[in-house]
C-alpha cells in the first residue's frame, strides 16, 4: 500500500509563534532567578526572559544575529561548550543540542544537571521526512548507542554549528537516553511537537 504524508505549511513566522508561545508556557513554572540562555542567536527568548524579571545572561559564539534591546541583559561572546552554568538556576537550551556532534550534547547536557533546564530540539521521526530535510532524512544511524540522523551543517550559516561540519538529530527514544546518561531523573515532554522545515520540535523539560 502507497502511503503520502503531507507535510505542513510551515512559514518562519508560525513556527516562532508557536515557539515563543510554548517558551512563555514552561517558563512560568520555573524558578526565578539566574537564567542563561545557551546560544542565544537571535535573543528573543533572553528578551522576554528579561521582561518576566529574570537576571538574564546570553552565551553565543556569534553576534551577526543580536537585536538592538538587549538592555539588562549580560551577552558573553564564547562557545557555549566553554561556558560553566554553575550557579544559575534555569538553563534555556533552545534550538542548540541539534547543531552539537553526539560527545558535545553529553558534555553540554551532563553540565546542566542540578539547573531546572529547558531544552527544545528537532526530533527524528523515522518515516517521516519532509523535503528539506531529504535525502539525508532517511538515512537512520547508529552512534555510540543512540539512533538517530546525521545533520550535514552549512558552514558559514550564522545558525549552522561552530567549529562541526555535522551534527546528530536523536529520535525521541534515543533522546530520553541520552537524558538520563547525562544525569536528569526527570523529563517533561510537551506534546504535540511543533514543526520547522527541518521536521518536528519539541520542548523538555528537565529536572
Amino acid at each position: 500500500m502507497d502511503t503520502t504524508v503531507r507535510w505542513p505549511n510551515v512559514t518562519e513566522k508560525l513556527h516562532n509563534q508557536i515557539r515563543t508561545a510554548h517558551f512563555r508556557a514552561l517558563l512560568d513554572e520555573a524558578p526565578r532567578g539566574k537564567l542563561v540562555d545557551l546560544g542565544a542567536g537571535h535573543g528573543l527568548f533572553s528578551i522576554k526572559a528579561r521582561d518576566l524579571g529574570y537576571q538574564v545572561t546570553a552565551v553565543d559564539a556569534r553576534t551577526e544575529r543580536l537585536p538592538d534591546d538587549m538592555a539588562g541583559i549580560e551577552f558573553i561572546e564564547v562557545d557555549v561548550r566553554e561556558f560553566d552554568v554553575i550557579g544559575f538556576d534555569v538553563v534555556l537550551v533552545l534550538g542548540l543540542l541539534y547543531h552539537l556532534p553526539v560527545g558535545d550534547q553529553e558534555a553540554l547536557l551532563s553540565k546542566c544537571v542540578g539547573s531546572w533546564t529547558m531544552l527544545e530540539t528537532q526530533v527524528c521521526i523515522p518515516g517521516v521526512v519532509p523535503p528539506a530535510a531529504e535525502p539525508w532524512g532517511w538515512e537512520i544511524v547508529e552512534n555510540d548507542g543512540y539512533e538517530g540522523v546525521v545533520f550535514p551543517e552549512e558552514v558559514g550559516r550564522p545558525t549552522a554549528g561552530v567549529g562541526n561540519e555535522r551534527s546528530f538529530w536523536h529520535t525521541e527514544p534515543s533522546l530520553l537516553q541520552l537524558l538520563s546518561r547525562c544525569g536528569f531523573e526527570h523529563v517533561e515532554i510537551l506534546n504535540p511537537p511543533h514543526y520547522s522545515k527541518y521536521g518536528a520540535r519539541k520542548f523538555y523539560v528537565l529536572t
